[in-house]
Order: C-alpha cells, then sequence, then structure tokens
C-alpha cells in the first residue's frame, strides 16, 4: 500500500505540514492548548529539568528516546490508517 496520504495525513496531525484543500478536515494534534502540545511541552519541560541536574545542554540518550518514541508513534499512525482502509472495505 502506498503511504503517502497517510504520511501527509501525519504530519499534518503532528503540525509538520499546513492543510490542503483535500485535507483541510485533518487537525494538528499539537496546536496550542490540544492535548498533544501539552503532553510534549511536560515531555520538553522534564527533558530541561533532566539536562539542568546533569548539567549539559542537552543529552544524547534523552534525545534518542524521544525521537525513537515519535518514530513508533508514527508507525502505528501509519499502521492504523492502512487498518482503517481494510476495516472500511470489510477485508478486516
Amino acid at each position: 500500500m502506498d503511504t503517502k496520504i497517510a504520511d501527509a495525513i501525519y504530519d499534518l496531525l503532528m503540525g509538520e505540514a499546513d492543510p490542503t484543500e483535500y485535507f483541510r478536515a485533518v487537525e494538528n494534534m499539537f496546536a496550542e492548548g490540544r492535548t498533544c502540545e501539552e503532553l510534549y511541552s511536560k515531555v520538553y519541560e522534564a527533558n530541561l529539568r533532566l539536562c539542568d541536574r546533569l548539567g549539559v545542554q542537552e543529552d544524547a540518550d534523552v534525545e534518542l528516546i524521544i525521537d525513537s518514541l515519535l518514530r513508533i508513534s508514527r508507525l502505528l499512525g501509519i499502521k492504523m490508517f492502512q487498518y482503517g482502509i481494510k476495516y472500511q472495505s470489510g477485508d478486516l
């Protein structure tokens, strides 16, 4: 299955792309005041506190954890999109 549409929708959900007319109904889940934005802010603030305690500007392990979790989120999101298509077509 071509993942271009799933990738485009995921990028819109993450606030990494601007909506087009075709996808105008897709919400930016990281917009100000949204739950995802609030949760990500907590992660960012925890990262700053941890780096402060370690006496460093940034910690490679923390960055690796955050980046890996975001990649996992993308993979799961795209797979759920694919399953949604299968479900709607009766193949699931």
